[in-house]
């Protein structure tokens, strides 16, 4: 873990007519300070725009706050812009920087949004993920902490009502199948009131969909996903129906985006986690950004007699979900390890700086760190404990069975 950046964890849900998330921002150093003006919905497809809401039983006078998404250029709000107590304000966000107008626009391919008061403290932050069109993103109810996508956005009005219902959590059991192994898909919905049904439609290989209804057992929306004898892909989605006629999926653009799990029997690479850094301020920098950045970073090394491209593999750290960050396979010549060779993976929680950027940091107070194969089987894992600061620990020699702490670590180096 960067020393700059707090550890975070964001815990994934959906609300009935909605998908919650509980948000944070792991490269923010300090976290909002609550003063009950909160960022209540946003809407990125097409005219964006937030809502703002007043949790508070009087109303705010937010004269001179700010709102940005780049802290570089940050849009003040004009003197006179009061909140209604338990009321709301929407801004238009369309690069005009005037009035409700903001001078930005929002992304729909997902990004973070800010809130400061006049004096510059921040004091709410969001997090929204890839929308489609018609779709906003907004705390349910309003107010609290528990973000939702939802298909029926609510500008200025309570998110509420005439939702369409959805799916509270999806679990896959077991999460990494094997041939001959049917497996089950567990739905729950926080109320089944004013819910028709849920269906999950399935395909194996690129075959036409199958749908079953999802049967209501102990607590949960079940389907059993038939086994497979043979090597291949499962793809799946899952649609709930409310007696309003009105529909969600999981994923929430289903049948564009699926769920899939892979069924696979290839022998195992032999490679290994060798050595890794949790607690970065001074040691191995990294530049892919174009200055040096002291991020975590976990070696993996190739103690086979071939050449291997991890592109399309995982790494994680948390070996209960070993699809956390998957390696892209766009560009092979980065991906490939050499025999005896090693590359890099920076758990700097900036993917977008390259493949070998994972979309997470380590946590220098213990976790586990693992590479995983293309179907979700390990390949190697560790679980580590508190971590010292520019120490890294690695394998007393690489591939060895034994590990211990290093002074001066090696990224990409043999393990001496």
């Amino acid at each position: 873990m960067n020393l700059k950046e707090l550890k975070c964890f964001v815990l994934v849900q959906i609300l009935f007519g909605i998908i919650t998330f509980t948000s944070c921002d792991p490269l923010e150093e300090k976290p909002a300070t609550f003063e009950g003006i909160v960022i209540n919905e946003v809407y990125a497809s097409g005219e964006d725009w937030l809502e703002l809401y007043n949790t508070l039983e009087t109303s705010a006078d937010i004269s001179g706050y700010f709102i940005y998404d780049n802290a570089a250029a940050k849009y003040q709000l004009p003197v006179g812009t009061t909140i209604p107590a338990k009321g709301f304000l929407v801004l238009t966000c369309n690069d005009l920087g005037t009035g409700l107008n903001t001078n930005f626009k929002l992304t729909s391919g997902g990004e973070t949004v800010y809130l400061e008061n006049a004096r510059g403290t921040l004091i709410d932050r969001v997090e929204f993920p890839e929308l489609s069109a018609g779709q906003s993103y907004g705390r349910y109810p309003d107010g609290t902490s528990n973000f939702a996508i939802s298909g029926t956005p609510t500008k200025g009005a309570l998110n509420g009502g005439n939702q369409t219902p959805a799916i509270l959590s999806t679990i896959r059991e077991p999460i990494v199948p094997a041939l001959n192994q049917a497996v089950v898909i567990k739905a729950t919905l926080v109320s089944t009131q004013g819910l028709e049904g849920i269906t999950i439609y399935y395909r194996f290989n690129g075959g036409s969909y199958t749908s079953a209804t999802m049967i209501l057992q102990a607590g949960f929306y079940t389907a059993t996903l038939p086994a497979q004898a043979v090597t291949g892909t499962m793809e799946y989605y899952l649609e709930a129906t409310g007696t309003n006629g009105l529909k969600s999926y999981e994923p929430a653009t289903a049948p564009a985006k699926v769920l899939r799990y892979i069924l696979n029997t290839d022998v195992l690479p032999q490679l290994v986690v060798n050595e890794f850094l949790a607690l970065n301020s001074s040691c191995c920098p990294d530049n892919s950004s174009g200055k040096n950045e002291f991020d975590d970073w976990i070696e993996i090394y190739n103690a086979g007699t071939s050449a291997v491209n991890i592109g399309g593999m995982y790494v994680s750290d948390n070996k209960s979900n070993p699809f956390k960050y998957k390696i892209p396979d766009t560009d092979a010549t980065l991906t490939t390890i050499p025999s005896g060779g090693f590359v890099i993976i920076w758990a700097d929680n900036q993917p977008e700086q390259g493949a070998l950027h994972a979309d997470f940091a380590l946590n220098g107070a213990g976790e586990d760190v693992g590479i995983y194969y293309l179907d979700g089987r390990t390949i190697s894992e560790y679980s580590f404990g508190a971590q010292s600061e520019n120490t890294s620990w690695g394998r007393t020699t690489n591939g060895a069975t034994t590990w211990k702490a290093f002074s001066s670590p090696s990224p990409g180096l043999s393990n001496q």
